[in-house]
């Protein structure tokens, strides 16, 4: 059966680290991505390099492949600030290389973080700090993917292609996160035509725009077609490439949260699209 299936301990900020990984690994995931994210309790500002060895040992024991990092780059941070961002990234990729245990690309992914100008004054701008951070990236033999965001100025396929396009930089791909997308309005085999001869990794959560604002949902629990997506990755050449299953903060914040229940909920909905393909 293709297609291998992934979680991410985005969706568990309050567990245990080492209980996440079992967590996913019991409900079926056969790939995993750690969140280093500044609030999670992976966070390399707070999480040991001997813990970060025990986690890539248990990964392993566990039977993943290494984990791909959600890294959550502020890409564009202000001058005042990024001696500290390159700093914090410097542990960011640090970690990912000590997670790390086959003959994969190390993978860390963020959008262009929170500090990012205007698209249309400052995508040159953009550009310019992701060729920074792709030079870092580069000297410490880690690729970064580029996710684009909804509800952001950097939202569209389009967009997407026109930064790998700007880069050509071999350590630059993209993160393939199909939710923003079609959240913002591209049709969604348009989306994964476009940026498949660029994406490195893949994500998928679902939800809908409405009066301007974003409202996410699990995947399975909106409109987008799975097995269609799985459809276009394979036509694409991507079926070889994990899809992550992603959960907003929007749900994992909420006091009533599963968070077994919306690992489970999200590994039906996939599971089921991916047998429909065979």
């Amino acid at each position: 059966m293709g297609f291998m299936l992934g979680y991410s301990t985005y969706a568990l900020k309050n567990l245990d680290p080492f209980e996440a990984l079992q967590l996913i690994k019991d409900v079926g995931y056969e790939a995993l991505e750690v969140c280093l994210s500044e609030d999670w309790p992976t966070s390399p500002q707070r999480f040991s390099a001997t813990q970060q060895d025990d986690l890539g040992k248990l990964a392993q024991d566990l039977g993943f492949p290494s984990p791909i990092l959600f890294g959550n780059i502020d890409v564009c941070a202000p001058q005042s600030d990024r001696m500290a961002m390159f700093d914090l990234t410097k542990t960011k990729f640090e970690m990912a290389q000590r997670l790390h245990f086959d003959d994969s690309r190390v993978l860390v992914t963020t959008t262009p973080g929170h500090s990012a100008p205007p698209w249309d004054s400052g995508k040159d701008q953009i550009r310019d700090a992701f060729l920074i951070l792709a030079d870092m990236a580069a000297e410490n033999d880690v690729v970064v993917a580029i996710e684009a965001h909804a509800g952001t100025d950097f939202e569209t396929p389009e967009k997407a292609v026109w930064m790998m396009e700007q880069t050509e930089h071999p350590n630059l791909k993209l993160d393939l996160d199909i939710s923003h997308f079609v959240v913002e309005g591209s049709e969604m085999v348009h989306s994964v035509e476009l940026c498949a001869p660029y994406a490195s990794m893949v994500h998928i959560k679902d939800g809908v725009k409405v009066d301007g604002r974003i409202e996410f949902c699990l995947p399975g629990d909106g409109d987008i077609d799975i097995p269609g997506f799985l459809s276009a990755l394979r036509a694409n050449g991507l079926e070889n490439t994990p899809v992550f299953a992603e959960v907003s903060v929007q749900q994992s914040r909420e006091d009533d949260y599963d968070p077994r229940g919306a690992a489970e909920f999200c590994y039906n909905a996939l599971n089921s699209a991916r047998m429909v393909l065979g």
